[in-house]
């Protein structure tokens, strides 16, 4: 025993310090390859899209993801100049004294409000579509940019600008573009197709165009009707 003992004492002390360098040094396949780095910070945005929080809020119905952020951005401002609240209510000479008073106590109530909600899209929306109940376009044309700039995921707004730029401003580009853009957001309404439809067929004239779209449409929605019908007239 006088023997053994000292030798059992080194086995124990040997096996301690193997222990002790496992722990220390971490396990074999590990070494060389460097300190483990901590995932990366996401945040939740639409699939594919850059971090913004311009908008502040989301229309329904559209699916998010996450996407990797390594920072937190600062927040942009908004590319469209905020209109000013100011503008004439100028009320066309054909309205009646009582729809010229509501047109009015409405513009003015819509302008009340943004003055204390200005990032608010819906209310800029509103604000548009009153100002083009009394024919001021070019308002109009103002409050829906600014509201498609606070949400540029809302085809309403889009739809809506295409209509006052191709209606009533004439410029047929910038409606073509606003209808177009109104089907990319929203390709899944029938709606979306059959304003360029309309727009193709009835103001541009463009027969190529106007089939276009709708094999473009029963493409995305397969088996509609309407896109039928119309394809079959043509």
């Amino acid at each position: 025993m006088i023997i053994k003992t000292p030798l059992v004492i080194v086995g124990v002390l040997v096996l301690a310090g193997a222990f002790f360098w496992i722990i220390y040094t971490g396990p074999v396949w590990n070494r060389g390859q460097g300190e483990s780095k901590p995932p990366s910070i996401v945040s939740p945005l639409s699939k594919g899209v850059p971090y913004s929080d311009t908008a502040g809020v989301v229309s329904p119905g559209i699916e998010y993801d996450f996407v990797t952020s390594t920072s937190t951005p600062e927040k942009e401002q908004p590319r469209v100049v905020t209109p000013k609240l100011d503008r004439p209510i100028i009320i066309p000479s054909s309205f009646s004294l009582e729809e010229a008073n509501s047109a009015r106590k409405e513009i003015e109530a819509f302008i009340a409000s943004l003055k204390t909600n200005p990032t608010n899209a819906a209310l800029w929306g509103q604000l548009g579509m009153a100002r083009k109940g009394i024919e001021d376009y070019e308002g109009a044309k103002e409050a829906y940019e600014y509201a498609l700039e606070l949400i540029p995921t809302e085809s309403v707004f889009a739809d809506n600008l295409g209509v006052i730029y191709g209606d009533y401003l004439k410029n047929y580009p910038k409606a073509e573009a606003y209808y177009r853009l109104a089907v990319t957001l929203d390709p899944k309404t029938p709606y979306r197709y059959l304003r360029l439809y309309e727009f193709y067929s009835y103001l541009l004239k463009d027969s190529a165009k106007t089939r276009a779209v709708l094999e473009e449409g029963l493409r995305a929605i397969p088996g509609e009707p309407s896109f039928m019908a119309l394809l079959e007239a043509l």
